[in-house]
């Protein structure tokens, strides 16, 4: 019987690593920088299910459920992405343990808001500076694989980001403003957490230079990291989160 593409493959094999091409410390680098991103993908499977499961729960019409399952399986795609990259560069994903995974921002007993926060949070803020650090580190990059790791979750990341927002204001409808700048306090913790999981906060009077093998490879330093995800904020997030009116106005 013949096996049917499954939509959770990469849309673009894979090649190889030219890893003679690298030094032992570029490919250290990217391998810690993979692992930790494998891991952040995993965490947005578990993220993206429990949000299509609480959006059935809510009532969600077809078209926003549908749209919801997209994102499971863009997700697993991703951890996919990352697991070949690694295998590639000769190295394997970290096993973490259940209980030491980082907590979801979905924790409020309130199914509607626990909901709303991953949402807006999670995948509007989040994703959305996600696709800004993917784009600008593939900007430069020239390795071919880590390009097109990148690649393959560059295209769905700004989507993600979107489907947050678009869905967001299907479940804020009949929010009050007050209850909507109640979100405000989830979205700059997603910010904030962001930030650190980039190697943040950083100074823009700390003396660095760029580092052009890194980049090269697709490695961003903190500082060039954090500053890809504040442009992310400032074009996409702010705007957007104007538009579902979460943002205090006092």
């Amino acid at each position: 019987m013949p096996r049917t593409p499954s939509s959770a493959a990469p849309r673009a094999p894979a090649p190889d690593a030219d890893r003679l091409s690298l030094s032992p410390q570029i490919v250290a680098r990217l391998t810690a920088s993979w692992r930790a991103l494998c891991e952040d993908e995993r965490d947005s499977v578990i993220a993206a299910t429990m949000v299509a499961g609480d959006l059935a729960r809510l009532g969600a019409p077809a078209p926003i459920l549908a749209a919801a399952a997209r994102v499971i399986e863009d997700e697993v795609r991703h951890v996919g992405v990352c697991e070949t990259v690694l295998e590639r560069l000769g190295a394997q994903a970290a096993q973490v343990p259940a209980d030491q995974r980082r907590h979801s921002i979905g924790d409020d007993p309130s199914v509607e808001r626990r909901t709303a926060l991953v949402l807006v949070a999670g995948f509007g803020v989040g994703e959305s500076m996600s696709a800004g650090c993917f784009a600008a580190a593939r900007r430069p990059c020239q390795e071919p694989l880590v390009r097109w790791g990148l690649t393959e979750l560059l295209r769905d990341e700004a989507r993600h980001g979107a489907f947050g927002i678009d869905v967001g204001r299907w479940l804020l409808r009949d929010w009050s403003d007050a209850e909507r700048q109640g979100l405000w306090g989830g979205c700059v913790a997603e910010m904030e957490a962001f930030e650190r999981r980039l190697g943040g906060p950083v100074s823009r009077d700390d003396a660095w230079k760029p580092n052009p093998e890194e980049l090269a490879a697709g490695i961003l330093s903190p500082h060039e990291a954090c500053a890809a995800a504040v442009r992310a904020v400032e074009r996409w997030v702010i705007p957007a989160l104007t538009r579902l009116r979460v943002i205090p106005t006092s």
